[in-house]
């Protein structure tokens, strides 16, 4: 049973690693094409991925497009964790690297929750407000502490917190607007292929055969890696662990990415392992886990580790 268990959470690793490597992915795409362009066809091509494969399995489950609460959490979705989101992803990763990118981004579940204070009244524990300045300390660091000095905040760093504070927006207003019966991956599916349409205006004079000969090999990898690793295998592995584990459960993975980004940033771009950047990654994962975590999951995870003991005492 244990053996099983551990092998689920090795399976599940691959979350945060496709995560991570969208990062590097993005940075590499942006070096090439324009930030709406980088959308457009992330999305396309994650569209044209994820149709077919749902229409295969999971066709049973599509929603009803002519339902009015269903439009309405659609446009909610697309312009808040589509367009606007992305867009400033993709801005952000022009100026900034991968690595300071997942450091913010992964200040999400902290400005969501901060959010539902506000909206929904929740209270919070004060590990919560630990675990928020740990976090946000250890990104600042990471951010500011550049070369041998220290340098404020870039415009890459703002459009990656604009970018953070977008999905929270997303994060709570489809909260507020979602109906339990409708399928996640179908909603996502309908996400990738109405932000493409939503963007297209805007770059109807790269849609040419011309253009499109421009557009380097690396790039095209680059789009569908992020078409193919993040969405169809991460977010589709993210789902299944929410359906079999639990939400608690699988957003747990997520606070891995800034620490695989910051290894992949290293491998593909050469990024330097600093003592500020240990440090602040460092503090970042620790403060993800220690405010996100409940007191319910952490009395869990003492209780496998002294349950492990007794089982290795002879």
């Amino acid at each position: 049973m244990n053996r099983n268990k551990s092998n689920i959470a090795i399976i599940f690793l691959i979350i945060p690693i496709t995560w991570a490597g969208s990062f590097i992915a993005a940075k590499f795409v942006v070096a090439e094409i324009s930030p709406i362009e980088s959308v457009f066809w992330r999305f396309l091509l994650s569209a044209i991925i994820m149709f077919p494969f749902l229409i295969v399995s999971y066709r049973k489950s599509h929603p009803d497009l002519l339902n009015v609460n269903f439009i309405r959490h659609m446009t909610i979705v697309v312009l808040t964790s589509g367009v606007i989101y992305h867009v400033f992803f993709f801005m952000g990763l022009q100026y900034t690297s991968p690595t300071n990118a997942a450091l913010i981004i992964a200040l999400n579940p902290f400005f969501t929750a901060f959010g539902e204070i506000l909206v929904f009244k929740k209270l919070r524990t004060n590990r919560f407000y630990i675990g928020f300045g740990m976090a946000f300390g250890g990104a600042l660091w990471v951010i500011i502490s550049r070369g041998d000095g220290i340098s404020a905040p870039g415009i890459g760093e703002l459009f990656c917190l604009i970018a953070s504070l977008s999905w929270s927006v997303y994060t709570i207003a489809a909260k507020r607007t979602k109906d339990t019966a409708w399928n996640s991956l179908w909603i996502g599916a309908y996400n990738y292929l109405l932000t493409a349409l939503l963007v297209l205006p805007f770059i109807l004079n790269k849609i040419n055969l011309a253009a499109l000969e421009e557009i380097p090999f690396v790039a095209w990898t680059g789009l569908w890696s992020m078409a193919i690793f993040p969405t169809v295998i991460g977010y589709t592995l993210y789902y299944i662990g929410v359906q079999k584990k639990g939400p608690a459960w699988a957003a747990t993975y997520i606070y891995l990415v800034p620490s695989f980004t910051a290894n992949l940033d290293y491998i593909f771009f050469s990024a330097r392992f600093t003592l500020p950047m240990v440090i602040g990654t460092t503090m970042v994962v620790a403060g993800l886990i220690t405010g996100n975590m409940s007191q319910n999951q952490i009395n869990k995870w003492l209780n496998r580790k002294t349950q492990g003991r007794q089982d290795k005492t002879p």
